[in-house]
């Protein structure tokens, strides 16, 4: 008899609850990420009970769908420019289909550092 690992990945463990909570889960809400993809702060508009992903890696770690690698790149981009606010429409591929969502970035700097983007906010709804 084998042990299951002592620490499971979240995004696995996500995965697993989301599996058996809702079978398709899908991620809506505001995120704050650092310029690693570190989630700094989440608000998930998912009903029922969202684990803590803060300190998490929002790419490998937290987005249920599969072409995240495309999303950060349109984040990544988005950061090295120099505009506030940005809104992009982005298809999420889920394991049950493809879902096109609107989503907002917005970059969060400190005053004294008026050109340095410290994170940014990314906030993913349904598109209309």
């Amino acid at each position: 008899m084998t042990q299951p690992p002592v620490r499971e990945s979240v995004r696995g463990e996500a995965s697993r609850l989301g599996r058996e909570a809702a079978p398709n889960r899908k991620l809506f809400g505001l995120v704050e990420l650092d310029s690693a993809g570190t989630v700094l702060y989440m608000r998930s508009e998912a009903d029922g009970a969202t684990p803590d992903y803060t300190g998490r890696n929002f790419y490998t770690e937290v987005a249920p769908f599969t072409n995240t690698l495309q999303l950060k790149e349109r984040i990544e981009s988005f950061s090295r420019g120099s505009q506030p606010a940005h809104s992009i429409d982005f298809i999420c591929e889920y394991e049950d289909g493809p879902l096109l969502v609107r989503v907002l970035l917005a970059r969060i700097r400190e005053r004294y550092q008026a050109d340095t983007t410290k994170s940014i906010l990314v906030h993913i709804r349904r598109a209309q």
